[in-house]
């Protein structure tokens, strides 16, 4: 088998394949792939940042966090057993400690605060009722 790109792509050539198009093409479809707006993960859509996160924050409402990293973290909303789930920045160093996959946050005050530690226990809990 010839694995020379370059001969490949001189045939490929002679034999009149756009090449540059085929290149073009293949960028376009994996920049389209790479930055989806929403995207699809076990039936839950996830919100960009860059959405209106103020409609998803509510007060008193308990949150799960569903993933945590690079000071980012995605929540669901636990007390409307929402299919939405958003991402988060957070600033605080105290919050960047407790806000870890699986934690339940509570919204109040206009900010995150720990509700428990052990939030897929709860929802587990409820599950079983």
């Amino acid at each position: 088998m010839d694995l020379n790109i370059l001969n490949n792509i001189r045939e490929d050539i002679r034999n009149n394949i756009d090449v540059k198009g085929f290149i073009q093409e293949l960028t376009n479809y994996l920049k389209n792939m790479e930055t989806p707006k929403i995207k699809e993960n076990e039936n839950i859509s996830k919100i960009d940042i860059d959405e209106d996160l103020q409609n998803y924050r509510k007060e008193g409402h308990l949150y799960l966090v569903t993933e945590d990293r690079n000071n980012e973290i995605y929540l669901c909303d636990y007390t409307e057993k929402s299919k939405i789930e958003f991402k988060e920045k957070i600033a605080k160093e105290d919050l960047l400690n407790v806000a870890k996959e699986g934690a339940m946050l509570q919204y109040k005050n206009g900010k995150y605060e720990l509700y428990s530690k052990s939030g897929y226990d709860m929802l587990f809990e409820e599950n079983q009722k």
